[in-house]
């Protein structure tokens, strides 16, 4: 390439570098600029410098060695690119960018200098940091608020829960909730009966809901709720639901919570950007600060020198300031400056305002309000220091709307909160607590001996002792005692409280409640007038299987004193060679809590304290209290009834032997019972199909068709009646069961003219195949019932969402004949229900006419004659029962 040919190339080079729309250097071996975009001017500050000619390292001195030598690579022939990096430059700020630095070529092999290709990325970072930063914040926030997250996606049957959520109910962090079983999470009664109430209303008007309800979790735990969600419509059908989940249990009635949830909102306010801004005499801004550009939306450069504060205040409050000041100085409005009054009397104004935005927004401010004097004492200006307020009133009124409903959940619970501060000896009390010791709220001077004058005097030394030893052990046990009102009522209280210490373990301050259980207390000594009047001995047992009462019935009957029991394990009443297994079944009825009568088990052993054992009938009763489920046990000594009993074991035996050749016989009849109204059911069912079709026939030729289907079932329902007629005449005469040549296809027709108003109704479409095995030798009956009993199960319990599909086809496999049916139905968990999918009166679907006897007539039918039964299924594919006929 001729010199002039180089030239002009380098010259078109430098153009299209000069033009280009991003930011390229073309530098040459020394590290010289040839030619730099106007983009790289503008991200590097380099506008009225002079660049071209000039050494890169001069114009960037803030190039370290390590970049100097990745140049020097370059200009070997390396090629060094960077997705993002941070440049430090000279003044201090950090530059993230990208680069692209390869070397051109003068000729081939022969380089003539760097291309630098990069890019500043500043404000994508800084953008990403903040949305982090905001990401960070929401999540904290939410854990604060143990607030969680939920969605159900209906098309695939899943819930997910987030991490929150997960924690409120206790189950690990990757648990997986079932869609069908996510419900039994809630408290069984009113809060579940809510939750589904307000999810079905959801599915099916759209309507969101806002509920609080009580949630049992994984372990046990009773636990208030907020449950929040909303319904996803796509075409008019609901296709999930998405919420938020919040744990509301702690709401305690304690000004410490109340002191720490203040301490928190102060810090949040106090961390706010502070708005400072000043004005002259003549009420114009001349100072705006960039907290006040970050509040107002304004540029100093828009506001100083040229606005004044009537452009982010509101007319009416300005006027209502001024009112306010002169009559707190009682000067005329009309000629009242109130600047000037607090520059005189050197005070200022604290109040909130509502601002105006530059978008229109109107935020709340908490602004302070002074004069700006000069060194001669002469008003000069004022100074308004601003901080947004807005959530923070938002906060507030939550807050009293909590409070009241806190106010009133103590009304209706007859709790009260208290604070009693042990350095000052200052108490507060809730509004409620106030009434329970009938006491003026006026009251305002209270301390602990205010509490204590009210202690019933015999209970005065009890609480004396406990709150000593609080103090000691800074742990405050629960405590029950009398109060004796101003007006000689007497009420049973309860007090519950925390002990709180400074750092140097020292006690500060208790809080904590005090409920009214003055009728609790009245009902517990008539339950013990009760448990004492009672005829058996009685044990009541906690979960854990501690004696928590008897009465003396008992204490006669084992030989214990009462305080030889309470306490102790229930197992000491039952003999050591039934103790391993006692423990089981005691959890197995507290996990499933119900009343069982006297009697009903088996029989048991009781041992007494000298160790005589003691035949037993025992009652027990599952008894819900504030401290859990109790079990009262009614014990009775059956000594001489198991004596009766032996003597008339003898004549039982006998009967027992008359009673099995009862069973036999009644075996067969039952069985062909439940034949007979299961087969006669699908036929009647279809005729009232086809009389509706008949009724809603709109012409001759269409009413004869039906009439001819009505005949046809008609005559297959005769047909039928004759058979089992015939049958129970074969069964009368002890006959084995009758075999015969049958034919699969004649079955199979005769099925699908009695479903034939099933099969109309639906537009099912039924398919088989017998060429692999036409004929069967099999009882008649006991085959067109199975026919009948598939059948109609796929019809019945086809999808919403498509056609009706079935296949009947026969064949051997393997030396065996097979019988399998098809459908494209709503399919069965085979997880959840397998195991009993063939059970007596077994259902998995919600349809009006399941009964859960048609598979376990067939299973029953097809054993019968040496065959088995199987299925394969799928949620929302279908299902394939397979039958061996031996």
């Amino acid at each position: 390439m001729s010199e002039k040919d180089t030239e002009k190339r380098e010259l078109y080079n430098k153009i299209f570098i000069e033009q280009a729309p991003t930011a390229i250097a073309m530098l040459d071996n020394d590290m010289k600029y040839i030619a730099v975009s106007q983009r790289w001017i503008s991200d590097y500050k380099m506008e009225g410098k002079e660049i071209i000619g000039q050494s890169h390292y001069d114009l960037f001195p803030e190039i370290g060695e390590d970049w100097k030598a990745n140049h020097q690579k370059c200009l070997n022939g390396a090629i060094d690119i960077c997705e993002e990096a941070p440049f430090k430059r000279a003044d201090g700020t950090i530059q993230w960018i990208y680069w692209d630095v390869r070397p051109w070529y003068v000729s081939e092999g022969k380089i003539g200098g760097l291309l630098m290709h990069t890019g500043d990325i500043t404000p994508q970072k800084l953008k990403d940091k903040e949305q982090a930063r905001m990401i960070e914040i929401l999540d904290k926030t939410n854990e604060v608020a143990r607030i969680g997250t939920w969605e159900v996606i209906f098309s695939t049957n899943k819930v997910y829960w987030s991490k929150m959520v997960c924690e409120i109910h206790e189950v690990p962090e990757n648990y997986t909730p079932e869609l069908e079983t996510a419900i039994n999470f809630y408290k069984e009664g009113e809060s579940r009966e809510t939750i589904q109430q307000v999810v079905d209303r959801a599915i099916l008007t759209g309507q969101p809901y806002d509920v609080e309800v009580e949630l049992v979790t994984a372990k046990g735990a009773t636990i208030w709720t907020r449950a929040i969600g909303n319904a996803e419509f796509v075409d008019g059908k609901c296709v999930g639901l998405f919420g938020i989940f919040q744990d509301i249990n702690e709401r305690k009635q304690s000004e410490q919570a109340l002191s720490k949830a203040n301490a928190e909102l102060k810090a949040i306010f106090n961390s706010k950007t502070i708005a400072i801004i000043t004005t002259n005499d003549k009420g114009i801004i001349n100072s705006f600060n960039h907290g006040a550009e970050n509040l107002l939306g304004y540029s100093a450069s828009e506001i100083v020198g040229s606005k004044a504060p009537g452009i982010y205040t509101n007319k009416e409050e300005v006027k209502r300031f001024l009112l306010d000041m002169s009559q707190k100085y009682g000067k005329d409005p009309d000629v009242f400056n109130p600047m000037k009054e607090l520059a005189e009397k050197n005070e200022f104004d604290v109040r909130e305002w509502n601002y105006r935005k530059k978008d229109g927004a109107n935020i709340t401010v908490q602004a302070t309000l002074s004069a700006v004097k000069n060194d001669d004492g002469e008003l000069i200006g004022f100074l308004n220091v601003a901080t947004d307020i807005t959530e923070r009133k938002k906060a507030e009124n939550e807050l009293l709307r909590r409070n009241q409903v806190l106010n009133l959940a103590e009304r209706l619970t007859m709790i009260g909160n208290w604070q009693w501060n042990t350095i000052s000896n200052e108490v507060r009390w809730s509004n409620n607590l106030y009434k329970i010791f009938g006491v003026d709220e006026e009251l305002q001077e209270l301390t602990y001996n205010t509490y204590f004058s009210y202690v019933h005097p015999e209970d005065r030394e009890l609480v004396t002792n406990h709150v000593t030893l609080a103090l000691e052990n800074k742990k405050f046990p629960d405590l029950m005692h009398r109060i004796q009102l101003r007006d000689g009522k007497v009420k049973n209280i309860h007090l519950l409280a925390e002990v709180m210490t400074n750092e140097a373990g020292e006690v500060t301050e208790l809080v904590g409640s005090c409920q009214d259980v003055t009728e609790q207390r009245m009902e517990e000594i008539k339950f013990r007038g009760l448990l004492e009047s009672a005829p058996d001995a009685m044990v009541i047992v906690n979960e854990a299987g501690e004696i928590h009462m008897i009465n003396k019935q008992a204490e006669k009957l084992f030989g214990y004193t009462a305080q030889e029991l309470i306490g102790n394990s229930v197992e000491i009443l039952i003999p050591e060679v039934f103790n391993k297994k006692h423990p089981n079944h005691r959890s197995s009825f507290f996990a499933n809590p119900k009343t069982r009568d006297m009697g009903e088990g088996k029989e048991l052993i009781g041992i007494n304290k000298k160790g005589k054992l003691i035949p037993i009938q025992i009652s027990l009763s599952p008894l819900k209290t504030q401290e859990g489920v109790l079990v009262s046990a009614a014990i009775r000594d059956i000594t001489f009834q198991k004596i009766a009993e032996g003597k008339i074991l003898k004549a039982k035996e006998e009967l027992e032997v008359f009673a099995n050749k009862l069973v036999v016989k009644n075996t067969k009849l039952a069985d062909f019972t439940q034949i007979t109204s299961h087969n006669l059911r699908a036929p009647v069912s279809n005729l009232n199909a086809l009389l509706g079709f008949y009724k809603l026939a709109q012409s001759e030729e269409e009413r004869l068709d039906l009439f001819q289907k009505l005949e046809n079932v008609v005559q297959h329902l005769t047909l039928t009646l004759n058979t089992l007629v015939e049958a129970l005449n074969i069964r009368k005469e002890n006959n084995s069961d009758k075999l015969e040549k049958i034919e699969f296809k004649a079955v199979m027709v005769k099925t699908q003219e009695i479903l034939s108003g099933e099969i109309m109704r639906t537009g099912a479409v039924i398919k088989s195949d017998f060429s692999k095995l036409p004929y069967i030798t099999y009882n008649i009956i006991y085959l067109e019932s199975i026919f009948l009993n598939l059948v109609g199960n796929a019809l019945k319990y086809r999808s919403a969402d498509r056609v009706p599909e079935i296949f009947v086809t026969t064949g051997i496999e393997n030396g065996k004949k097979f019988l399998k049916v098809t459908d494209n139905g709503q399919g069965i968990n085979l997880k959840r229900h397998g195991h009993k999918l063939f059970g007596l009166n077994k259902v998995f679907h919600r349809h009006p006419d399941a009964r859960g006897i048609g598979l376990f007539m067939t299973k029953t039918q097809v054993e019968a004659h040496g065959g088995s039964i199987s299925a394969e299924s799928e949620v929302n594919v279908g299902t394939t029962f397979n039958i061996n006929f031996n």
